[in-house]
């Protein structure tokens, strides 16, 4: 019989060059030994240079990369952490569990997936798949329900999907987040359980289920727990402040097998994901739940000049509920942050399209810029000011503000008093009825075009209700009924009222059934309105629209034309992570920023400051905080107060600029 000697990999001391690049309080946490570790890892401190040393380190004393356990919050860190470990190291990382929490249960649940009913080649539903399945439940339940104010699909899979995230029964979510469907809470919990029973049969799971399938085998099957207990012997956790409940509590588990030697890193005053289910208890109190926790602060800031970071800690010292921590920079005095007072949000806009073209010209890039506001609606008269002065822009908050389904939708009202002709509209408005479809709303179109007036025929023309299906009766006397209502304030009425007009009609149920996340599309509308307001009619509104679209479509001579030459557009949440030399953080008025929706939560101004926190965090050179102080309305106007987060600081520290205008 042959005889072969394999000779195991030895456990090496150490030899990565930590002096050199690492700071006192990153090499602190690197190189420490086992136990619960939790590094509270401040903005612009080396938190990601600080995992992926951990991770090197652990590989330099012998750890095999199969033992190690890396769970982020996207594919594409994972990928940036393991290809430095790999450049640090020239070890390879393969067999590295790394990956987003989805990403890791999907990995396990292909292997142990029969042990819950499914087989491993499991399909994953992505959103539109999820919507998809949904129409079939409704079809498939029949529910006798009145169909314009059952929530659609898109709403049904965002309800869902709460009730996972959140750990509350669909009533709950409903009471809380939709007060709107509460009357249907029954009919959606028959819906949801239909859901669930058509993933299986079809074996699918959504995003969800790979989580709560992962958690539910590590709990029902203690031989999977010990073995991948025993499997992962350092698992470490990034952003933990944005992790929910499930996430927190399999890397526990996992870590309960192994002298629990888990290390999480967050920073929980960049906490600011709640709606989405992120738990801000688990790193809050993950001392508690692990006790002889070792605690590392990362408070050295490479980021940001003194001023910034100082008017950072004093805001965030108002928080009550935190791991205490004081960023310190290490670059040295520059720039104060400016706060700037403006007439409205046109003239606040006018003023940070103006101060964008100087900086530009005193050196600045333009894709160093950025304008951070608390909601999407903010940014509406600023996108129209950088269209009008040629100034190109790259937005991170979702679809250009004129491009979005509500804002077409509410246009199109506006267009029919206007234009009675427009075909487009008309379609658009009549496929909002229930029960109408293409066929139909194509049938009353050919109708109303042969007339002289289509607005007056729709609204005298009784015969019209033939042409739809006897299902759709009600909806379509509820559109004609709206559209007199309408009709009456005529095309001479300010552009503002008319908007205004329409969320009384009962587009205002459409969209609240029809699209997810209708609270914030209600006040993207109510920005659309205020925008209105330097309109006196709604001919010329409509006019600046169209041209508004177009001069954001042509090439301006001159002006950069690729993405990394324009100027960022984005909401905090969506900046978060993310850095430029000049940031301006507008609409800082009592009623935008806090925004009053989270305020209706106990703890909702501490997410809200923390949110402010990571705007400021975001400059490395330059802060202007722009706050409108007047709020135009079609017959009035509402004075502002300034946002409490800076009325709450010291004037010491920020200067303010005065408006000279020529």
């Amino acid at each position: 019989m042959k005889t072969y000697t394999i000779t195991r990999h030895a456990r090496t001391t150490c030899a990565l060059p930590l002096e050199d690049v690492l700071n006192d309080q990153q090499r602190a946490a690197v190189t420490c030994g086992h136990g619960p570790k939790l590094v509270i890892a401040g903005a612009g401190s080396g938190k990601t240079r600080t995992i992926t040393y951990r991770v090197a380190y652990l590989l330099a004393q012998g750890v095999a990369p199969a033992h190690i356990l890396l769970a982020t919050f996207t594919n594409k860190a994972a990928r940036e952490m393991l290809r430095r470990v790999e450049h640090i190291t020239s070890q390879p990382t393969g067999a590295l569990w790394g990956g987003t929490f989805h990403a890791l249960g999907n990995r396990f649940l292909r292997k142990h997936a029969q042990r819950i009913g499914y087989a491993s080649n499991y399909s994953i539903l992505d959103e539109e798949d999820q919507r998809d399945v949904l129409k079939v439940c409704l079809s498939e339940l029949q529910l006798k329900v009145t169909e314009a104010r059952f929530p659609h699909p898109s709403v049904l899979r965002e309800v869902v999907s709460a009730t996972f995230n959140t750990h509350l029964t669909i009533p709950q979510v409903l009471t809380d987040r939709f007060p709107h469907f509460s009357q249907w809470a029954e009919e959606i919990e028959r819906v949801a359980q239909r859901y669930q029973a058509k993933k299986r049969a079809a074996n699918a799971m959504d995003y969800d289920d790979l989580l709560r399938y992962w958690h539910q085998l590590l709990t029902e099957h203690p031989p999977l727990l010990q073995q991948y207990g025993r499997l992962f012997q350092h698992l470490l956790v990034d952003e933990y402040q944005d992790t929910n409940h499930l996430q927190a509590e399999i890397v526990e588990l996992l870590a309960s097998q192994n002298r629990r030697n888990l290390m999480v890193v967050g920073d929980d005053c960049q906490s600011i994901y709640q709606f989405r289910g992120a738990h801000y208890a688990n790193i809050l109190e993950f001392p508690q739940r692990n006790p002889e926790t070792e605690i590392f602060r990362l408070e050295m800031n490479y980021r940001s000049v003194p001023g910034i970071l100082a008017l950072a800690n004093a805001c965030i010292a108002h928080n009550t509920q935190q791991h205490q921590k004081t960023l310190r920079a290490v670059r040295p005095a520059g720039e104060r942050p400016t706060t700037v007072a403006l007439n409205d949000i046109y003239q606040e806009a006018a003023f940070i399209a103006e101060r964008m073209l100087q900086l530009r010209d005193e050196g600045v890039p333009l894709p160093e810029m950025a304008v951070l506001y608390r909601a999407h609606a903010h940014s509406t008269a600023l996108q129209a000011e950088l269209i009008r002065r040629n100034i190109p822009y790259d937005i991170r908050s979702g679809l250009r503000f004129f491009e979005q389904a509500h804002i077409k939708d509410v246009v199109a009202h506006v267009k029919l008093l206007v234009n009675p002709r427009d075909e487009a509209a008309w379609r658009r408005l009549l496929l909002m009825i229930p029960k109408v479809g293409n066929v139909t709303a194509g049938r009353v179109w050919d109708r109303l075009r042969q007339s002289d007036d289509p607005l007056a025929t729709a609204l005298r023309d009784q015969t019209l209700a033939s042409l739809v299906p006897a299902s759709a009766h009600t909806g379509w006397r509820r559109f004609r009924e709206d559209l007199q209502r309408l009709h009456r304030l005529g095309d001479a009425t300010p552009p503002a009222e008319l908007v205004q007009a329409v969320l009384t009609t009962a587009y205002a149920e459409h969209l609240r059934t029809h699209y997810d996340n209708a609270a914030a599309r209600l006040e993207e509308i109510e920005s659309l309105a205020q925008f209105a307001t330097s309109y006196t009619r709604p001919d010329r509104f409509l006019s600046e629209l169209v041209l508004l679209g177009e001069l954001y479509g042509q090439e301006v001579r001159g002006a950069p034309t690729t993405d990394e030459e324009r100027v960022v557009l984005s909401t905090v949440h969506q900046a978060k992570g993310l850095e430029w030399q000049v940031v301006f953080l507008m609409r800082l008025s009592e009623g935008s920023f806090p925004s009053p929706q989270a305020l209706r939560d106990p703890w909702g101004e501490e997410e809200e400051r923390r949110v402010f926190y990571v705007a400021i965090t975001r400059a490395k050179d330059a802060l202007y905080l722009t706050y409108p102080v007047m709020e135009l309305h079609s017959h009035s106007t509402t004075v502002l107060q300034p946002s409490r987060f800076l009325q709450e600081v010291s004037a010491e520290l920020y200067d303010e600029a005065r408006i000279l205008e020529q």
